[in-house]
Formats: C-alpha cells, structure tokens, sequence
C-alpha cells in the first residue's frame, strides 16, 4: 500500500479493546470459508538484481474446515528456488491445521493502538501488535485495520522467533484482500538476510482463485544432510518464510 495522507478521512474513535474484539470476530467470520483452490505465484530474488533468480507457479486447495495441499504447477529459474517454494508451502499446510497459532488474538497478541494513516484516501486502524509467545508464526510489528468490516488488511514485522539459524534477520509484509468473495492473504513479501548468502527476496501473490478442490500431493521435506552441504543450500533450509 501507498500511503496518501494529504487531507484524507479519519476514521471514527474507537477504543482499543473494542477493536480488538470486532477484529477478532471479524478474523473467526473469515475462518469459515468454502473450499477452494488457488493459483499462486512466487519469485524469489538474490542480492540487489531486478530480476527473479526463480519463478514458481503453485496450486493450492483448501477443504474446511482445516486442510490444505497443494502442487507445483510450474518452474523457471534455480531449482532452489522449488525447494524454498515446497518448505512454505509445507509450512502453510501445517498451520491450516490449527489457526488458533496464529490469528490475531488476546491469547496471542499484545495490542496499542498505534492511530491511524490513510492508504489512497480511506483511513485506517494501525495496532501494534507484540507476540505473547516465541513462535514463527507470530510477528512483532504492526497491523492496519479496515474501520469498516475491522479485518486486517496488512501486517508487517518480524517473527517472534527465527525460524532457522541460517536467517539474520527476516522482515514480512503481508496483504489480505477479498478474492471470489473469499477473504485471503493475497500477496507477501518476506525479506531475509541470510548467512552465507547474503540478503533474499520472496514474493508471492494470488492470482486465481476459483471455488474448487483438488487432490494435491504434499511432498515432504528432504532427509537430513552434511553440514557442508547444508551450507549450499542455506536458502532451503531458511524456506519457511511466511509466518501466516
């Protein structure tokens, strides 16, 4: 989002409690979603180029109330960059299980209304949000808020815990927005310095949805390897990037 403060609108006064509460129902409203299956792009760039290093088209299906599998439908690019792509996605199907690990709660947030910044003229909530426990699927960071149906529409931060040794620093950025009148994450940028290998770039965005289902092979994550060889191929192991 580009923020365009100028003389825009401001949303009403709310208190920070009340916010909280409609988001939160708001979130659990959202939760009960039809099955669905996706198309979702992911890039990932290497250093300070331009251009992607690897393109990777993936197919997603949700079947409530908690089960996710996908496919990879497409490579270009470095192989590594399939691998990084398999280790989210595997990451995502295990959290589909138990979204109470995540979601934006009392149980696992700590909330200050931050006030409010205006994105294209309309004006919304921004929360801090403070993770009440060390995992990778909380962030530290913020929340923007839609005054009008109290969703998140984006969040930024970082995780509570580093989700692996091989990562210095990793900073998240993620877009919720309404697709086939499903409301999802719709694009994520996530930002990691890793070592050995300096600083990486994952993106990802939506761009299919379609209210089907699809039996998907979930491929599991490699054996264990050297040490040696883990350092070429730190990205991989570094893979699970997107803490939602």
């Amino acid at each position: 989002m580009a923020s365009t403060m100028g003389n825009a609108q401001t949303a009403p006064a709310v208190p920070l409690d009340q916010i909280v509460a409609q988001m939160q129902a708001a979130e659990k409203a959202t939760h009960n979603r039809p099955e669905y299956t996706l198309l979702r792009e992911y890039r990932i760039f290497g250093g300070s180029s331009n251009s992607a290093t690897s393109q990777v088209l993936a197919e997603v299906s949700y079947t409530p109330p908690g089960s996710k599998q996908f496919a990879i439908r497409k490579t270009e690019g470095s192989e590594r960059g399939e691998k990084i792509v398999r280790r989210v996605l595997e990451h995502e199907v295990s959290m589909t299980k138990d979204s109470s690990k995540s979601e934006f709660s009392p149980a696992n947030y700590e909330f200050a209304l931050l006030g409010q910044e205006s994105f294209n003229g309309k004006p919304y909530y921004v929360l801090g949000l403070r993770a009440r426990h060390e995992t990778p699927e909380l962030l530290n960071g913020k929340a923007w808020i839609d005054p009008d149906n109290f969703l998140v529409v984006r969040v930024e931060g970082q995780p509570a815990k580093n989700p692996s040794w091989w990562i210095k620093d990793l900073r998240i950025a993620i877009d919720y927005g309404r697709a086939d009148g499903i409301w999802l994450p719709l694009a994520t940028r996530a930002t990691a310095e890793l070592r050995l290998l300096g600083t990486h770039v994952l993106t990802s965005r939506d761009i299919e949805v379609r209210a089907a289902t699809e039996d998907a092979r979930v491929t599991r994550p490699a054996p264990a390897v050297s040490r040696r060889k883990r350092a070429r191929n730190a990205a991989v192991d570094a893979g699970v990037w997107v803490a939602r």
